[in-house]
């Protein structure tokens, strides 16, 4: 599969099947291989472009802090690169959070936008803040989910390092959990089609997902019952029939 330079990440990406583009955004120490439900059923429909970002599986990495803003920066250089306009964007857990903010910054981008576990402050992240706020980066990796385990696993076998640097990327990955906004004015700005979801069993609160959706004009929102924050892989013929449903409607 290929790279491309962008934003000064040399950042690997994998595309598949035929038709608009799709750009599918992972969440933290997600790989490309966690998207599988995912990419099998909207290769279908769409030319499904799946890039890994900074510091993660395949990509490189740059000494530099990491931000939500600076990756969705990565991701608008990673599409006009590819000449990828007009997009359907799907962001999962960060992914959203980087899909929310490449929304309003630059909308040419961005034909619909689907977003799911998306938090669009610190504060959004409800209790697991104050979890994270006492751990090491070190006890951040040991105690990942059992549903993030997998991806580690990938991540050890083929980045550039070895995956040397998981604690490194986790330490950066604290830091922008910790110290981050988007403006309610700015989510307020995202004038696509929007569908707002995450599960009822979400580390993101209910209530965070609802002021999200409140925020963006049109919004639509979906709570799938009985869903976790990996409900995309775990109930992905569910959430793939919603996301597609919506994906594939006409904008009136």
């Amino acid at each position: 599969m290929p790279y491309v330079d962008a934003n000064r990440i040399h950042t690997y990406y994998e595309h598949h099947g035929d038709g608009p583009p799709a750009v599918l955004l992972h969440g933290a120490a997600m790989v490309a291989e966690g998207w599988g439900p995912q990419i099998g059923a909207f290769s279908k429909h769409f030319t499904v472009y799946v890039p890994e970002r900074r510091g993660v599986g395949r990509s490189a990495d740059i000494d530099r802090p990491w931000t939500y803003f600076e990756m969705a920066r990565d991701t608008a250089a990673f599409m006009d690169t590819l000449k990828i306009r007009e997009a359907a964007v799907i962001g999962l857990s960060d992914g959203g959070n980087i899909g929310l903010i490449l929304a309003y910054s630059r909308p040419d981008l961005v034909r619909k936008l689907v977003v799911s576990g998306a938090n669009s402050s610190a504060d959004g992240l409800g209790p697991f803040k104050d979890e994270v706020a006492q751990m090491t980066p070190e006890a951040l990796l040991a105690t990942a989910p059992p549903q993030v385990q997998p991806w580690i696993e990938v991540h050890r076998r083929v980045s550039p390092d070895r995956g040397a640097d998981l604690v490194r990327s986790f330490a950066k990955m604290r830091r922008m959990w910790l110290d981050y906004e988007i403006p309610v004015a700015s989510l307020a700005a995202i004038a696509v089609p929007t569908l707002v979801m995450a599960g009822d069993q979400d580390l993101i609160p209910v209530t965070h997902t609802v002021e999200i959706w409140s925020a963006i004009p049109g919004a639509q929102l979906c709570i799938a019952p009985g869903a976790s924050h990996f409900w995309l892989q775990e109930m992905s013929a569910l959430a793939n029939g919603l996301i597609l449903d919506f994906l594939l409607k006409r904008v009136a």
